[in-house]
């Protein structure tokens, strides 16, 4: 078989392979959150997950806050005591920003990051 032949051959048998292949399947993923003191422990400061995963973040707090979002623009109040769920769909890649609204003007913070990686 001449080469060019072959290495078409080849070139064709390797995109179907891709274009085939299996790709990781999106998961439903709950993440437990506690704000302390206006802050999230070290290990819950990154959350890594995958674009098309479907989360639901259940956060606990001290006192009362707001939790926002950013990039996907969703806002949940918190009362000390009563778990609140935020539910997300990681549609878009990227690294976004949660920040902590308290109950006065001025009074943000970031807690953390959402990081959606290309799946």
């Amino acid at each position: 078989m001449p080469l060019k032949t072959f290495t078409a051959r080849l070139v064709v048998l390797v995109i179907a392979t891709l274009l085939t292949a299996e790709r990781a399947p999106a998961e439903n993923l709950v993440i437990e959150l506690g704000i302390r003191n206006g802050t999230l422990p070290a290990e819950q400061r990154l959350i890594k997950v995958r674009q098309g995963d479907e989360l639901i973040l259940r956060w606990t707090s001290d006192k009362r806050v707001t939790v926002h979002l950013h990039g996907y623009d969703i806002e949940q109040a918190i009362a000390p005591g009563a778990p609140v769920t935020m539910r997300v769909s990681a549609r878009a890649s990227g690294r976004f920003p949660i920040e902590l609204h308290g109950t006065k003007p001025g009074d943000e913070s970031t807690l953390g990051y959402l990081e959606v990686h290309p799946r």
